[in-house]
């Protein structure tokens, strides 16, 4: 029964008792009064001191690993709680946190949440609401009992050893085990001076702090800068969820450039998705975080078209440079923009997205031929192919580059 159903029935009850005089109507008429007011101060109390708290809550997590949840209510009063929902507004897909619970006095109800985050992106854990009433149904009452919490979703990182795109190497030998014994550009260490160390060498912030003679020593080469163009454009992408040139393109651009960094390289990662993202040049574990954290949000969308990414955003890119490709498209109008890379000096490779096998469509023609005919590595990979093993297989894999 609604509330205004039960004020109806009062309402006709008092005509019919002052109408007929008839004893029994007045009787009838104080016990739904009563029974009225007593179900509105119940539901009104029955969400007083109430307590809600959430472990685990909020933070980052990646694709594929479980996020567990321990959540609590707690019942400060001494009255019970005869029945209380809660409802957890929660958009990580597939988390279910909401719970019925009956709660005694000074009572504690306990619960847990668990969910394989399957899709990365950023999410909204909460709020949590409560809601309750009195026990004949007449009223109900909701209440916020915690606000939202955001967790990051970031995008699965695979564990690969090695990347053998570069059939000859990455230019440069990052932080070489070799030390110069000239000075260069490439600083990365200070050792106690020795007898016969130039002057020029000392690093005098460094002998202050330690109260002693330092003197900086040099890498043989410089290191190598590692641009890597992700291509997110809507019109060239195929699939759906999981299984997409999207999800496939973002994990292998993320494994890529956390090997690479691991690798003590500076990276930097330019999006074409649905808006044009730019992360400049970086390196250690900063940036590895800065790149999960960009790539778990970006989406594909109507973005400049490769062509035009390679033409506006690798002009800077020269000598001691490398650049990787990570595309679906299978046009051939952004080759002229990767050859004009390799004449410059930029080492180029390309990660090619076999479209066609995310939508079971008929293959089309095989276009990064041309671009191995002119010298290009290329890495094939289809749909539902070991994408570790693909990237560590080098030449001897069956999608991997073609010599």
């Amino acid at each position: 029964m609604r509330p205004w159903q039960a004020i109806l029935l009062i309402l006709i009850l008092a005509f019919l008792a002052i109408s007929s005089g008839w004893k029994v109507f007045y009787v009838l008429l104080y016990v739904l009064l009563a029974l009225f007011l007593l179900s509105w101060l119940w539901a009104r109390y029955s969400l007083r001191k109430l307590v809600f708290r959430r472990s685990g809550g909020g933070g980052r997590i990646q694709v594929g690993e479980p996020f567990d949840e321990r959540l609590m209510l707690d019942n400060l009063s001494i009255m019970p709680k005869l029945w209380v929902q809660i409802v957890d507004g929660s958009t990580l897909p597939g988390h279910r946190a909401g719970y019925v619970a009956s709660i005694g006095g000074r009572k504690r109800a306990m619960w847990r949440a668990r969910t394989i985050c399957r899709q990365r992106g950023r999410f909204q854990l909460g709020p949590v609401s409560a809601t309750s009433g009195d026990p004949f149904g007449l009223f109900r009452r909701r209440i916020s009992l915690a606000s939202s919490a955001e967790l990051l979703v970031l995008p699965q990182v695979l564990p690969i050893t090695s990347f053998a795109l570069f059939s000859g190497g990455l230019p440069g030998r990052g932080k070489s085990s070799r030390k110069a014994l000239q000075t260069t550009t490439n600083a990365t260490t200070i050792r106690e001076y020795v007898s016969g160390d130039s002057l020029s060498r000392i690093h005098w912030r460094s002998s202050a702090h330690y109260n002693k003679l330092m003197v900086k020593e040099f890498d043989l080469d410089p290191a190598v800068d590692v641009w890597i163009f992700l291509d997110l454009n809507e019109a060239v992408q195929a699939g759906e969820g999981e299984h997409s040139t999207e999800e496939y393109g973002v994990t292998l651009a993320a494994s890529i450039a956390v090997y690479l960094l691991r690798q003590d390289l500076s990276v930097g990662l330019i999006v074409n998705g649905e808006h044009r993202e730019n992360l400049p040049l970086d390196r250690g574990d900063r940036q590895i975080e800065r790149v999960l954290e960009l790539l778990a949000v970006v989406r594909a969308g109507r973005g400049p078209e490769l062509r035009e990414m390679l033409a506006v955003d690798s002009f800077h890119l020269g000598r001691n440079t490398a650049a990787i490709v990570i595309t679906p498209s299978n046009s051939r109008d952004w080759h002229i923009g990767v050859q004009q890379l390799q004449r410059r000096g930029v080492q180029v490779a390309v990660v090619g997205l076999n479209a066609a096998s995310f939508d079971e469509s008929p293959e089309d023609e095989d276009s990064l031929a041309l671009l191995e005919g002119a010298g290009v590595p290329v890495l094939r990979v289809k749909s539902h192919d070991a994408l570790a093993q693909v990237l560590e297989g080098g030449p001897t894999t069956r999608y991997a580059l073609r010599r």
